[in-house]
């Protein structure tokens, strides 16, 4: 796991396979995306956004 320059509060870090469950909690979730530019997702389409996101992470120069 790669960790990133950290605050008193908040550390990032990348997207890893079981953050599958937590981002669906967020993505899923119709109160969470009502002011956001997309409609809830499944769990199908949180696990690609998961896969494109760990794929994203490799590729040099990062566009993302």
């Amino acid at each position: 796991m790669t960790l990133y320059p950290a605050g008193p509060r908040l550390a990032l870090r990348e997207v890893e396979p079981e953050d599958t469950e937590d981002l669906l909690a967020i993505y899923g979730d119709p109160e969470a995306t009502r002011h956001l530019s997309f409609e809830p997702r499944t769990r199908e389409q949180v696990q690609a956004i998961t896969a494109r996101s760990i794929a994203s992470a490799s590729v040099t120069p990062r566009t993302e």
